[in-house]
């Protein structure tokens, strides 16, 4: 700590990777009592480290992890330290995006995380940044938006702030259902409601003396108990209503580590949890690759007519026996032509711990000209085409998507974001160098950011890979050969050798 507040202090400020480690040492000392005065003064001074580097290499990833790091300094918005980390993250916000709009949803945010907090010195400064900000205020389905996933996660109250009014939960809202994936190092479990509800995520002990992580959601209606036995980390779960709602708990058989958030279209809210805390090394002795679709879901088709489902299964399975040859040990999330949910797919990387989390999918775009090979990591997208792309991958509209920054934003690991970002590198790299013999004149799209839900949640390095336009008439004809798919299952294979080897 004394020595990233040195380079802060009187410098010389260090090279890049030293700076970049410094920071995310800072961060997990700081995960360590997050709430506390000393969480938030070491997220902010990781948060400095992090936007020094932005300022001197101007790298737009670089500030997005100032923001992350900011944004989990301001948890404690009646004291000083946290309402400064608040602002200066969200005027960094709207520098690093290039658009101030992002800078008054910041703002905005913060300031409906205030209603009814003992601290009117912050929200006087902050409601002095948004009138400097008014002539940039958003459109009021952003900041409806806003309003919806605060309300809902129990943070903010609901309300009219010049936005459109959000629904109170209503006596119908009810959980439809629960899917759960349990192994015996990890689980996810998902509720579904009929519409967003707050809720509230706290831990004690149940009456057989094992440990117990609960779900209170307001206003849920519901009349009977219902229970579960499971196998596993998890071993039982209970719905019960209770006064304001209901309960959902799970019961565990030894302690774990849990991560609570929601998702919308269909609203649900995921917990889960895990024997371990989420890896930081480098090791590579299991992967899971994820090809994209399948069953009743065949993704985009080509103008020739060929699935997305059926040629991201094929590189998959190009993929798999090299890697299983060279002792690395593979998990397909389907292995055939059948639906897998976005949740499930993600349960199963973190079921099987593993290392490393491939998406394999195949792009499209209205019309037919645009073409190249890209890679994405999970963050905020800012891009109109980004956007649409996740909407179109999470089945959902542009609005839910765009939700994803402020669940995202108390969500994030630095340094497992860090390792995303270099292991897209390496695959966007290595799959471009696996093409261009044969195809000279294929595009290198190059590594993006965007919220993709196949990738919320995951305890590893994730990447979602889009092969090749498929809508695009010689990229689609191409990705229907094996010669091709051979290729760009070569590109995947090196890419993971290159990050086992430390490259």
């Amino acid at each position: 700590m004394d020595t990233a507040r040195g380079w802060l202090a009187s410098g010389p400020f260090p090279a890049r990777p030293v700076a970049i480690a410094g920071a995310q040492a800072v961060a997990l000392e700081a995960q360590k009592d997050q709430a506390s005065a000393r969480g938030v003064e070491l997220h902010t001074l990781a948060a400095r480290v992090m936007e020094r580097v932005y300022r001197d290499g101007g790298r737009s990833q670089d500030g997005k992890e100032a923001i992350d790091l900011y944004r989990a300094a301001a948890v404690r918005l009646e004291e000083p330290p946290s309402c400064d980390a608040a602002i200066v993250g969200a005027r960094l916000t709207g520098e690093v995006a290039g658009d101030p709009e992002q800078a008054y949803a910041e703002l905005y945010r913060v300031d409906r995380r205030l209603e009814g907090k003992p601290a009117p010195a912050c929200r006087d400064r902050v409601q002095g940044e948004l009138l400097h900000l008014a002539l940039f205020r958003p459109a009021p389905a952003v900041l409806d938006a806003i309003d919806q996933a605060l309300a809902a996660a129990g943070v903010a109250p609901l309300g009219d702030a010049g936005a459109a009014k959000v629904a109170l939960p209503t006596e119908d809202n009810r959980l439809e259902r629960i899917e759960k994936w349990v192994g015996p190092e990890g689980a996810r479990v998902v509720l579904f409601l009929r519409r967003p509800a707050p809720f509230r995520v706290g831990d004690d002990v149940a009456a057989s003396g094992k440990p117990r992580t609960y779900v209170d959601v307001e206003g849920l209606a519901g009349d009977a108990k219902a229970e579960l036995a499971t196998v596993g980390i998890v071993t039982r779960i209970r719905a019960e209503p209770q006064a304001r709602g209901t309960r959902v708990s799970l019961e565990l058989d030894g302690k774990a580590y849990r991560k609570v958030f929601h998702l919308v279209e269909p609203y649900r809210i995921v917990v889960d949890v895990a024997r371990k805390p989420p890896a930081t090394g480098r090791s590579v002795s299991r992967i899971v690759l994820d090809p994209g679709h399948g069953g009743n879901d065949p993704g985009a088709t080509s103008p020739a007519g060929v699935y997305e489902k059926d040629v991201t299964l094929s590189i998959a399975h190009k993929v798999a026996p090299v890697l299983s040859k060279e002792g690395i040990s593979v998990v397909l999330t389907r292995d055939d032509d059948r639906y897998v949910t976005l949740e499930e797919r993600t349960a199963r990387a973190n079921a099987a711990s593993a290392d490393l989390f491939v998406s394999i999918h195949c792009n499209a775009a209205e019309g037919h000209a645009r073409h190249g090979i890209e890679t994405y990591v999970l963050d905020t997208s800012t891009g109109d085409m980004e956007q649409r792309l996740a909407a179109r991958e999470n089945a959902t509209s542009a609005a839910a998507t765009a939700e994803l920054s402020s669940i995202l934003a108390s969500m994030r690991i630095a340094d497992q974001s860090q390792r995303s970002r270099h292991f897209a590198d390496l695959l966007q790299r290595a799959a471009v160098a696996a093409v261009r013999p044969a195809h000279p004149g294929v595009v290198d799209g190059g590594v993006k950011n965007a919220g993709f839900y196949v990738l919320v949640g995951a305890r590893m390095p994730g990447v979602l890979f889009e092969a090749s336009y498929i809508s695009n008439t010689d990229e689609g004809a191409l990705l229907a050969t094996d010669d091709y798919r051979g290729r760009l299952a070569d590109g995947i294979v090196n890419a993971i050798r290159a990050y086992k080897e430390g490259r």
